[in-house]
């Protein structure tokens, strides 16, 4: 059996800077979807629908970090700007072996991600 993301939901406390961060780091390109319960933004992240939703309108409480999630990136140190560039941070600890780098990521909301590159 073969398992595919097809759809990730987060939801998004900061709306315009997450919005500012995923497109700028993660280069997705959403549309804007206004609804009675709030906007919703709407793109695509590599080959799955990706959704950004106001925090009020999930099931996630203050300080929960709902997902982790790896992604290799080609060129760390760029990622890395771009995400401090887009009220991103890193955990500063940068990690690294005999065949990758890798570094903890938070978005602007304080979701936790690691990016790591091939050697």
């Amino acid at each position: 059996m073969e398992y595919k993301i097809e759809a990730m939901v987060l939801a998004a406390t900061n709306m315009d800077k997450m919005v500012d961060f995923y497109t700028n780091v993660f280069g997705i390109e959403f549309e804007e979807e206004a609804t009675e319960d709030g906007n919703f933004y709407n793109g695509k992240w590599a080959e799955f629908d990706f959704t950004l939703i106001p925090t009020e309108l999930s099931d996630v409480k203050d300080g929960q970090n709902p997902m982790h999630y790896d992604i290799f990136v080609p060129d760390l140190e760029k990622s890395i700007e771009l995400v401090e560039k887009h009220n991103g941070k890193t955990n500063e600890q940068l990690g690294e072996d005999d065949t990758l780098k890798a570094i903890g990521i938070f978005d602007p909301d304080e979701n936790f991600m690691v990016f790591k590159q091939r050697k």
